[in-house]
């Protein structure tokens, strides 16, 4: 686990500095006048790329150790290709958007409920329990339920976490606090499979904040938030579903933090009458 973490980190630190070297006169493009924008000068919004290579890098060399018989017993599987496959739409989406600011809102949603479908399709990822029994009892009556939950939280959470990105290191220090949180539980299970995943992205994210925080050389943009959010939401789903000592409530409340502004955030434009799409200034964070 150890060394998938380490090659992670510095794949993903190495790309985030050649990001910073040369695309920085990409981000000339980015508009001055947006509403959500808080910092001066040209910053390239391409975090997501690093946090994709070192994710993914690390996840197939972990998958490619199996074949020599999995000396660090990981125990991972297929599903580590699936999880890689499912990830793709979301990533691919939010680094497009990031590269030419141009990708409508619906176009992005699209993109991670692209992201949702292929978890529940080829990860057969559902909420099958909410540790109420009334609750559980509809689960169990009407599973089409905790499929739709699970396409939702896979969709939603993405667009959350890009929500909270609003200050160098905000955003990656919450996902890497998420990540080593749920491999924590995730090894205290004896999940062991699930909390390399979930180490290898907290490193691949430690490498992006190098360049992130403090002086603010790259973000994560929406490549990156997406990353977070899907491997978080399948990483949660997958704990609870794959380990019943885990409460259903505990990935609930570890990212709360997350949910909460995005539901506040779209009340917020409701409520003023605009778009829950729009970006806006005026956010916790700030």
């Amino acid at each position: 686990m150890m060394w998938l973490s380490l090659v992670a980190f510095l794949v993903s630190a190495i790309v985030a500095g050649l990001v910073v070297r040369w695309l920085r006169g990409h981000a000339a493009r980015y508009g001055h006048e947006m509403p959500q924008r808080f910092h001066l000068g040209h910053v390239p919004r391409l975090g997501g790329v690093a946090l994709l290579a070192g994710t993914g890098l690390g996840w197939l060399l972990g998958l490619a150790q199996m074949a020599w018989r999995d000396p660090g017993n990981l125990a991972l599987g297929h599903w580590t290709a699936l999880w890689l496959i499912t990830l793709l739409p979301a990533a691919v989406g939010g680094i497009a958007e990031d590269m030419t600011q141009r990708l409508p809102v619906r176009f992005r949603l699209a993109f991670t409920a692209l992201s949702g479908l292929l978890a529940v399709v080829l990860l057969d990822s559902t909420v099958a329990r909410l540790g109420l029994p009334w609750l559980d009892a509809l689960l169990h009556m009407a599973p089409w339920l905790g499929w739709a939950i699970a396409l939702l939280a896979v969709a939603g959470l993405p667009h959350a976490f890009n929500i909270i990105d609003g200050y160098n290191g905000l955003a990656g220090m919450v996902a890497l606090i998420v990540c080593l949180a749920l491999a924590h539980v995730a090894l205290q299970v004896g999940d062991r499979a699930l909390a390399t995943m979930l180490v290898v992205t907290a490193a691949a994210t430690g490498g992006f904040l190098v360049w992130n925080y403090p002086r603010g050389m790259l973000f994560a943009g929406d490549g990156g938030a997406y990353i977070w959010g899907v491997v978080i939401a399948l990483a949660s789903l997958a704990l609870v579903q794959r380990n019943t000592d885990v409460s259903p409530w505990f990935p609930m409340l570890l990212l709360i933090y997350p949910v909460w502004e995005t539901v506040f955030s779209i009340y917020r434009k409701l409520a003023r009458g605009i778009s829950p799409g729009w970006p806006m200034r005026c956010i916790f964070t700030s």
